[in-house]
């Protein structure tokens, strides 16, 4: 993967491979990737202009981004009572576009009070 597989690959008109689009604005993209990274429904929400990461994110695109997040959010809580949404920011950050990971099920982190 490169340094920028979403606007590389992911983003309609510039697609590579397949993903299944779940939600899209004239800004935002909500879509399944090819693999699944984690979880038993994995879904990634990106801006369609390059934004390396949340703290470039700029004000006008932010409120459209969470509108989208939240769209996902909702749909993931619906059909499995919770989800994990996260983004990674420094050397945390593998793919240098900002994104969130919605994620359910088997392979997100919990936290277990105490341990």
């Amino acid at each position: 993967m490169g340094p920028d597989w979403y606007c590389n690959e992911a983003i309609p008109g510039t697609v590579k491979v397949e993903v299944e689009v779940l939600a899209q604005t004239e800004n935002t993209l909500a879509f399944r990737p090819p693999l699944l990274g984690f979880g038993t429904d994995h879904i990634i929400v990106i801006p369609t202009q390059h934004v390396p990461s949340l703290l470039d994110l700029p004000d006008d695109l932010a409120g459209e981004l969470l509108t989208t997040l939240k769209k996902v959010a909702a749909w993931a809580v619906d059909q499995y009572g919770g989800c994990q949404v996260l983004t990674t920011l420094g050397n945390e950050q593998h793919n240098k576009h900002l994104h969130w990971h919605v994620a359910v099920g088997d392979g997100v982190a919990r936290f277990v009070p105490g341990g």
